[in-house]
């Protein structure tokens, strides 16, 4: 499916778990498996923000002499830097990544909601992904075999639904919440 339908979806799964906020972290959450893609914003914002990453931790270390960050950010630096260069729909695709990132979401977060909307925008776009004819590694790393769930190619109808359905939904959502439910 298309960034755009991955972020409408992971946001309306968040703002329905958690409000407003959930909503912003499903939509984080919605495009983060495809930090593994070379080309696109998402992977692009991914070296960006590691190359900050490793350079903020290195100087606020020196600045605040905390080896602790130092460290951090060059771990959060060379994660987004190793992430980027596994192949498309890769591991990051898989039960075992969004496991991974459900639990740092619980231990970040702190709240159910905004936890379930970090995990929901995650899962959203392994199941927007299995809809596609090139499937999802789902079991990775016990296999990397691709299962789906459809046929339905990128960028067609009923990706298109999905986007206005979800859309519709998201309004809906707001409404919901503006006034006071």
């Amino acid at each position: 499916m298309r960034l755009r339908t991955h972020i409408v979806v992971g946001t309306v799964w968040g703002f329905g778990v958690g409000g407003p906020l959930g909503g912003a972290l499903g939509a984080f959450a919605g495009a983060v498996p495809d930090v593994d893609l070379d080309v696109g914003s998402v992977g692009r914002g991914a070296r960006a923000l590691g190359a900050l990453a490793i350079a903020s931790g290195v100087l606020g270390g020196y600045l605040l002499r905390s080896p602790w960050m130092a460290g951090a950010g060059l771990g959060a630096g060379f994660l987004l830097w190793a992430l980027v260069r596994l192949p498309h729909r890769g591991p990051t695709h898989s039960l075992a990544m969004a496991g991974l990132w459900s639990l740092l979401g619980a231990l970040l977060l702190r709240d159910p909601g905004l936890a379930g909307a970090w995990a929901g925008g995650y899962l959203s776009h392994l199941l927007l992904d299995a809809l596609t004819p090139q499937g999802i590694p789902w079991l990775w790393p016990l296999t990397s075999a691709r299962l789906r769930l459809a046929r339905w190619p990128t960028g067609s109808l009923w990706d298109h639904g999905i986007l206005w359905l979800s859309g519709l939904a998201g309004l809906g959502l707001l409404g919901w919440h503006l006034l006071g439910g």
